[in-house]
């Protein structure tokens, strides 16, 4: 895996931590503003909420193509390209904004390919769990017991499942290990770190919290240990698991997941960041070719409401597995708050967040962010409708989230 995705949303988040085979720190809504606090020990193997199956449907206003327009135009001075798409019961709907090459002005297409940051974890998530629905794992064994060497000796068994839902407590990289301000970010797009030597970088800095299972906090190493553990298991890179197990059987032929292609194939919108000039100003430079990394993996909205869909009928994974995804574990989450979408509790499974919106609506699913591209998928637990964006951030990477607010409201009603 190399470091993008992670590296692109701290940009936005904290200006620290730069990887090529990063995977995105996630944002939604107004919810989403977890920074570092203490969290109080709680069991270490911590007691699951109840099954989603369980949740209230309320009503949803029917589909407001304005308002949906409105939100996807929302932000021309912090973007160059918008595009949505908004799927379920009452039809779809997709919207652009922006234009697709700022040199050209060529308008965006509305089925562009774009980088998917860390919504690529999702797609890991769903390849250990399919591993483990094949007894070729088991998610409470230490990962330890898999990958001897990998974390430190010192560090206490955490197991596959931890790694998955955030309450392993791995330290994450940070601003000294990799470049992040925007000319380095330039200078190094096409960097290539393996998983094992993120890991390592990761390992020498002081762990969140200390007893596994004991707290959630977001991050990407227990990603790259994931993404380590399905090489492992399969023999190949995991971007080929992914491939053999979820893109080709979906038949979703615009989704690629590269290992070393820095292009984007196919009709795309472009990626910038601004560089501070000696003078003041910034200077667009395009950066859409880039090392792929963990969160390399490109698709369309199309693509990833196909996979939405097929994930959450049971087509990838069986019931015991799938149960497993949307098991968001009852613990504190690290520096959480009010603010954020758990109210200081858990709010994440095995990689999906849940997110109970004002209008009473609770939505599951995903945001990531590389540089130049920012992505994200969410919809109803029974699919009734499903929202997928990406757009395309001057600021190096990150959730903008006023944008995502607009664009969540619009299609949900929150």
């Amino acid at each position: 895996m190399t470091s993008r995705t992670d590296r692109a949303d701290r940009v936005a988040r904290a200006r620290s931590g730069r990887m090529r085979r990063f995977m995105a720190v996630p944002v939604l809504t107004a919810v989403v503003a977890a920074v570092v606090g203490a969290a109080p020990a709680v069991s270490a193997a911590p007691v699951m909420r109840p099954p989603v199956a369980a949740e209230p449907r309320p009503g949803l206003p029917p589909l407001d193509p304005a308002a949906l327009q409105r939100a996807v135009s929302s932000a021309p001075d912090r973007t160059t390209a918008v595009l949505a798409r908004v799927a379920g019961r009452e039809g779809s709907w997709t919207g652009v904004s922006g234009v697709a090459d700022t040199a050209t002005g060529e308008p965006v297409p509305a089925d562009g390919r774009f980088r998917l940051g860390s919504v690529t974890k999702t797609f890991i998530a769903t390849v250990v769990l399919q591993l483990a629905a094949e007894h070729r794992l088991d998610l409470d064994r230490p990962v330890q017991g898999y990958l001897p060497g990998v974390l430190p000796d010192d560090y206490p068994p955490m197991s596959v499942r931890q790694l998955l839902d955030f309450t392993a407590g791995l330290p994450e990289l940070t601003g000294d290990d990799l470049p992040m301000d925007p000319q380095g970010i330039v200078d190094h797009r096409f960097d290539d770190h393996s998983q094992a030597e993120l890991v390592a970088m990761a390992v020498r800095h002081p762990r969140p919290f200390d007893r596994p299972g004991s707290a959630q906090v977001y991050g990407a190493t227990g990603y790259y240990v994931a993404g380590m553990l399905v090489e492992k298991l399969t023999g190949h890179s995991y971007q080929r698991a992914i491939t053999e197990r979820i893109l080709l059987p979906l038949g979703l032929k615009d989704t690629t997941a590269p290992e070393t292609d820095t292009t984007i194939p196919g009709p795309h919108a472009h990626g910038y960041i601004a560089v501070p000039q000696p003078d003041g100003s910034h200077r667009l430079v395009d950066i859409t070719e880039q090392n792929p990394g963990a969160g390399g993996m490109i698709s369309t909205t199309a693509d990833l409401d196909r996979f939405m869909t097929a994930l959450f009928r049971g087509r990838l994974l069986p019931p015991e597995q799938l149960a497993a995804l949307f098991a968001v574990p009852d613990v504190p989450y690290l520096g959480g708050g009010a603010e954020d979408p758990g109210k200081g509790r858990a709010y994440y499974g095995a990689s999906l967040m849940r997110v109970a919106l004002p209008g009473g609506v609770t939505v599951w699913g995903r945001t990531g962010s590389t540089f130049g591209y920012t992505s994200g998928m969410f919809t109803t637990r029974d699919l009734r409708r499903r929202l997928v964006y990406s757009f395309n951030p001057v600021t190096g990477g990150g959730n903008d989230l006023a944008l995502v607010n607009r664009m969540v409201s619009a299609a949900f009603g929150a």
